[in-house]
């Protein structure tokens, strides 16, 4: 499951995300899709040091790049993992090519809105290219995770498990979702 990283004074936050997340149960699409990771979502890290929140890192980034490894490679025929962008303009024959990126994440504890739970969630951009480069779409999805305040359970693995469910919910969207998607659903009608 989720394991966390507690560091600093009891103010502080320090939370190393790692997740486990299940293998989507749905058919796979027939396409071969390349999949690029930015260093901004390979390393994401939320960082806040303010007065209500001293000290918080919050790393993501593996767990991040795990979770869409895991959906696309379940949800697609084939996946090619992109060191650069420019690699699917090579002799990969690409349907399609995903470039995930997150826009916010936004966190909430028990102690900052008096409901005995804590809540993460997560803005994507799923840019949707062409193997030119070119752009087809960009699919905008916000996942939420809520896990429930428990008795001796500190701040981090409050949140990390709220973030682990976020993952989750995204993973859910995205798998069940694909098939649907309109600029997918056009590179299906083509491949038939």
């Amino acid at each position: 499951m989720l394991s966390a990283l507690i560091a600093g004074c009891t103010q502080s936050t320090n939370v190393r995300v790692d997740s486990e997340l299940p293998v989507a149960l749905v058919e796979k699409l027939p396409l071969t899709v390349g999949v690029y990771y930015d260093d901004a979502i390979r390393d994401h890290s939320y960082t806040e040091d303010t007065t209500e929140r001293p000290n918080w890192v919050i790393d993501s980034g593996d767990s991040q790049v795990a979770l869409f490894d895991r959906v696309l490679a379940s949800t697609f025929d084939r996946v090619i993992a992109l060191e650069n962008p420019q690699m699917a303009n090579s002799q990969l024959a690409l349907d399609l090519v995903i470039a995930p990126s997150i826009r916010e994440m936004q966190f909430a504890t028990p102690d900052e809105t008096f409901f005995d739970f804590y809540e993460a969630w997560i803005q994507y951009d799923i840019d949707m290219l062409r193997p030119d480069g070119s752009s087809i779409d960009a699919w905008k999805i916000t996942a939420y995770g809520k896990s429930p305040k428990r008795r001796f359970v500190g701040r981090s693995d409050g949140l990390n498990s709220a973030i682990g469910l976020a993952l989750r919910d995204v993973g859910a969207k995205l798998s069940t979702g694909m098939f649907r998607y309109p600029a997918i659903k056009q590179l299906l009608e083509k491949t038939r």
